[in-house]
């Protein structure tokens, strides 16, 4: 299993955070499950070219405990391929050095598919690919909270 550790900081507080993400939940997942795109931007320097991949996965975001700043998340490719899937949690914590922001993290694990050859794609550019999309999204989910306007094709 491979480990992902993303964060971003966010210019509300952690209250504010948690029930803004509450909100994105109630508005966007009425199913428990939602469909988005994970996208990893790529600046390849040596061919002087941007590339941004995309997959859809299914997610499902589930609260850890009620009043709690932890959720589960989980997704899965919504279109069959081999492709990974993930299982982690995001945290939401307040910024020890400036109260008046907040700190979002997702942390989890996946596992590459396809046994040796997966494992080998991993090393030299699965592991970007994820690292990246995880990135992206959190960078998506903090644009939301911060009141920027996000439409939802954005996240799916």
């Amino acid at each position: 299993m491979n480990h992902i550790n993303v964060s971003v900081t966010i210019g509300q507080t952690a209250d504010y955070t948690t029930a803004r993400l509450e909100s994105f939940f109630r508005e966007y997942e009425p199913e428990a499950e939602m469909t988005f795109t994970l996208r990893a931007p790529f600046d390849v320097a040596a061919l002087n070219v941007g590339l941004t991949l995309q997959r859809d996965v299914t997610a499902r975001f589930t609260p850890l405990s009620n009043n709690s700043r932890a959720y589960a998340i989980a997704w899965q490719p919504a279109a069959r391929g081999p492709f990974p899937r993930f299982a982690g949690t995001i945290f939401i914590s307040p910024n020890e050095a400036d109260a008046d922001e907040s700190i979002v993290t997702l942390d989890g694990h996946y596992h590459p598919p396809l046994g040796v050859a997966g494992d080998v794609f991993d090393a030299f550019v699965g592991k970007h690919i994820a690292q990246a999309s995880a990135a992206d999204l959190l960078e998506r989910i903090s644009m939301y909270i911060e009141n920027v306007v996000v439409p939802v094709s954005a996240f799916g």
